[in-house]
């Protein structure tokens, strides 16, 4: 069972009603795994989407599926896992970016930024304007480097 805890200056509390059932049924000193994780911005998960779905899949040609196209994002940026094929071969299967596969606020912000520094190489050959604010806000807010970030300026590139 998933439930959502706060921490007081007492310790941790139950927040929600799961999490209420599951504090009632432990006993007393009973000793539970816990996995903490920071959940998900609803909102940065839409402006994620919003990148991929609206900015950079419009402005390229390679994908007509924009499933497809995400999930090629998602290998180029390494979201994805190692399976190992009946022959031995280790293939790399790209993986969603939904709740159940990054549940942590945290560990969604670094793969946000990873994909976000391949939407702007993607964009750099089709709409530079594009690139270069994609890389703006991505150092801004989330403090990556995209390549090629502020070497030039789109007046720079228009002389």
């Amino acid at each position: 069972m998933k439930g959502y805890i706060r921490k007081t200056l007492t310790g941790w509390v139950p927040h929600d009603e799961q999490a209420q059932v599951i504090h009632r049924r432990q006993k007393l000193n009973q000793v539970s795994r816990a996995d903490i994780a920071i959940p998900r911005n609803y909102k940065t998960h839409c402006l994620f989407m919003v990148l991929l779905n609206e900015v950079t899949f419009p402005n390229q040609e390679r994908y007509a599926d924009a499933q497809q196209f995400r999930r090629a994002v998602a290998l180029a940026a390494g979201h994805c896992e190692e399976m190992m094929t009946l022959d031995g071969e280790i293939l790399r299967v790209p993986l969603p970016y939904d709740y159940d596969h990054c549940p942590d606020e945290g560990e969604f912000i670094k793969k946000f930024g990873a994909a976000m520094t391949i939407c702007a190489a993607i964009l750099r050959h089709t709409a530079p304007e594009l690139e270069e604010e994609v890389a703006r806000h991505a150092n801004e807010q989330y403090g990556i480097e995209c390549p090629r970030i502020f070497r030039e300026s789109a007046m720079e590139r228009a002389a």
